[in-house]
């Protein structure tokens, strides 16, 4: 039996790769980032599953083989700006490095930095480090998947206001939830945040998606399309959907019978491990107005649902298409971005909440 090419664990990369990671959206964050001659931020964000990590890695991947690009990727916990400055020590040509390697703490006169901990020196250090970097007419690439306005990311984002202000060649490039990168920005202290640019991860094509499933299963068009439509796009999606039929059908082509055997297990997996989360982190009133939005409605109809004014019920509109899980359609109507997800309406569905 064959390897199962597809991969559903969320925050990993995945073999399979559709055109429009590799051909739009990667080209013009790198565009982004090659195109400025010092510090820019730029955020990653969608729904959670649609690909903002896989997007991350793929950039940075991209940019390894550039000579002239350091590239950092760190994680959200205590200590971040020492592990900046370790990390990209370490890649630096410099009297440093042979130190780093030795001992647990670096010392420079009376400068120092643990490797557990973070230092109140690092600032120095990280400033001395970026000055020499823009000497040698190097950039710096730093990555961070899944930002939070927590303490540590609130220190680096306040260091990369510093290089921003020096006109260090440092490029930010973070994911995050839209609900928690605006929290974030709207911090007092990071406002300039506002102006940094803003990737939305866009759906999957169908023609690829399709396209993608009928190579690898040797499918019919009829059930290419099938399996295509269970996704609508969603990268999530096509990854557990291919991933759960594959192990199914094992080298045999796959037949109508066997999607309608593994549709329930695909929804579950989608409900617990992407809706359920997705669900939790909404207010109630949010919840309230994807609840009114199941069975087609339109705007005023879901304000008498509701209870609430066309006025009221339009910002939880705004909201959740902020939120890429619902999109405009014909006028006053919006649809689901994500498969399935207007059966959290139905109470004979595993993916009911009860939240009338």
């Amino acid at each position: 039996m064959n390897k199962n090419p597809f991969n559903p664990t969320f925050g990993d990369v995945p073999k399979l790769f559709l055109r429009r990671d590799t051909e739009n959206e990667v080209g013009n964050i790198i565009n982004m980032i090659e195109d400025s001659d010092f510090a820019r931020s730029i955020f990653i964000t969608g729904v959670r599953g649609v690909g903002k990590t896989s997007l991350m890695m793929r950039v940075s991947k991209s940019l390894e083989d550039n000579k002239d690009f350091y590239i950092v990727d760190l994680i959200n916990r205590e200590g971040i700006l020492s592990s900046l400055f370790r990390l990209l020590s370490n890649q630096v040509n410099s009297k440093l490095q042979q130190t780093l390697k030795s001992i647990n703490s670096v010392s420079i006169g009376k400068i120092s930095v643990s490797r557990d901990v973070e230092s109140p020196n690092t600032d120095i250090l990280l400033d001395e480090l970026m000055s020499g970097i823009k000497k040698e007419g190097k950039k710096v690439l730093i990555t961070i998947d899944e930002v939070t306005n927590s303490k540590p990311i609130r220190d680096m984002i306040q260091i990369f206001s510093s290089f921003k202000r020096k006109k260090y060649p440092v490029y930010l490039l973070m994911t995050g939830l839209p609900d928690l990168i605006l929290n974030l920005q709207n911090d007092e202290k990071l406002t300039f945040l506002l102006r940094s640019d803003k990737v939305v991860v866009s759906p999957l094509q169908k023609l690829d998606i399709y396209t993608t499933y009928q190579k690898i299963f040797k499918c019919n068009n009829e059930i290419a399309s099938k399996l295509t439509n269970m996704t609508k796009g969603y990268s999530y999606a096509f990854q557990l959907l291919g991933y759960i039929l594959f192990d199914e059908v094992k080298d045999k082509v796959p037949e109508m019978t066997d999607i309608e055997n593994i549709s329930q297990q695909y929804k579950n997996t989608l409900y617990n491990n992407a809706y359920q989360k997705i669900f939790s982190e909404l207010s109630e009133k949010d919840q309230q107005y994807l609840y009114a939005v199941c069975g087609d409605h339109k705007l005023d109809e879901i304000a008498k649902i509701m209870g609430k004014s066309n006025v009221f019920v339009a910002q939880y509109r705004r909201r959740a298409i902020e939120r890429n899980l619902v999109k405009p359609t014909k006028m006053g109507y919006v649809a689901f971005t994500l498969p399935y997800f207007e059966e959290t309406k139905d109470v004979n569905s595993i993916f009911y909440l009860g939240l009338d």
